[in-house]
């Protein structure tokens, strides 16, 4: 039984007129998807009356949810298999315009998506699909339209033909947003031009979560003659910049952001493409002309850009090398060695697992890693210098 001191949340306000032009301008991509896409009350999820107010319950969810009379309607038509546009013209009967209508029936589907009060099911065409190999699972996606397909390979570096992944994602348009299906076909919803960003941190939280690897390191990686490198740091130390400086200097490219631990304490990185904020977009123009110019948007409102690498390392390497950045407002470069202990330290604080904790075998996994490479502190302000002292390292002159 839901919980009594939960009160009934309002799920849906009373239609209010809004902009007609916000409706003219996705009338298309309105109808296709309509046409193309179902929408139905979740298994678990009932309606009813109590005292002449309109409710719904959530047995998934254990909640009680108040609507208003015209969400009330809406739902019933939805539960009799009605289409959108069926919806639509229902609400004109009641005397409701055409556009606040439709602007209305959107925000409560949204909400009903979102608390998975709704099923959504949709044909999805064979013609715009791509799978990829990351952290020893394989990812297929497939998309309603090639505009969709382009925004979705924006963070794969390499990227095939192939079938079905044990990682799966569809995404197909509603109104402005997409909407985006799982392999357990839990549903989700996004702006299109936060997609991309959207897709890569879905896919590193199921490879995080992935009983494969004991754990996992914020930290970008690189290969050297074999060897890692980790470059650990908190947002804004400078990984994804300086991981693109190494690149350029010969380094081969595994990951910018996640590195994966194997309780052999082999390393192996997150392959998408590197992932770059906009005070790194100049140093992109200058290696890479404009060619990636393609903006996103995450969900934090932080605007990337992205620039795949095609020969990405997808293998497991033993660590030789863990950098700590440091970045400072002046002065030169500087590396400083720091004890194993105080590394392992370092390294668990940014260390995370599927449940949350550091097993005995992670720790153990952590503590070959540490014995097995060198730690050190940098200390940098501009990028190019630290570029210098680690390839210094790497080659074995510093």
């Amino acid at each position: 039984m839901p919980p009594k001191q939960r009160i009934p949340d309002a799920v849906a306000a009373s239609p209010v007129q809004g902009e007609a032009d916000l409706f003219t301008l996705v009338e298309a991509v309105l109808e296709r998807s309509s046409a193309e896409m179902v929408l139905r009350p979740a298994p678990d999820a009932v309606f009813a009356l109590l005292d002449g107010r309109s409710m719904l319950f959530s047995e998934a969810g254990q909640k009680i949810f108040e609507i208003d009379r015209v969400g009330a309607f809406i739902w019933c038509k939805l539960a009799q298999g009605a289409s959108l546009q069926d919806v639509y013209q229902g609400l004109a009967e009641l005397g409701i315009d055409e556009h606040t209508a439709r602007r209305f029936t959107r925000q409560v589907v949204n909400v009903w998506i979102d608390r998975a009060l709704l099923e959504v099911d949709w044909r999805m065409p064979t013609d715009f699909a791509f799978s990829a190999n990351l952290g020893r699972h394989r990812i297929s996606v497939r998309a309603a339209n090639r505009d969709l397909l382009r925004r979705l390979l924006s963070p794969f570096c390499v990227s095939d033909q192939g079938g079905d992944g044990d990682i799966a994602i569809e995404a197909m348009m509603l109104d402005e947003q997409v909407l985006l299906r799982r392999e357990d076909s839990s549903i989700s919803r996004c702006d299109v031009e936060a997609l991309a960003p959207t897709i890569k941190a879905h896919v590193t939280e199921r490879l995080i979560r992935s009983n494969r690897w004991v754990f996992s390191l914020h930290a970008a990686s690189l290969v050297k003659d074999g060897m890692g490198l980790l470059l650990c740091g908190q947002p804004g130390a400078g990984k994804s910049t300086l991981t693109l400086q190494l690149v350029d200097a010969g380094f081969r490219y595994a990951g910018d952001d996640v590195a994966l631990v194997g309780a052999d304490g082999t390393i192996c990185g997150i392959p998408f493409a590197i992932t770059l904020k906009e005070g790194s977009w100049d140093l992109l123009s200058r290696l890479h002309g404009d060619r990636y110019d393609a903006t996103h948007c995450r969900s934090d409102g932080v605007r990337v850009r992205y620039l795949p690498i095609a020969d990405a390392q997808d293998q497991c390497v033993s660590a030789g090398w863990i950098i700590f950045l440091n970045r400072v407002a002046g002065g030169p470069a500087e590396l400083t060695a720091i004890d194993q202990l105080d590394s392992m330290k370092r390294l668990i604080e940014n260390a995370f697992a599927a449940d949350g904790r550091l097993s005995q075998t992670g720790f153990f996994a952590l503590k070959r890693i540490v014995a097995g490479a060198r730690s050190l502190q940098l200390n940098y302000c501009e990028a190019v210098e630290a570029r210098r002292l680690l390839m210094e390292l790497c080659n074995g002159k510093a």
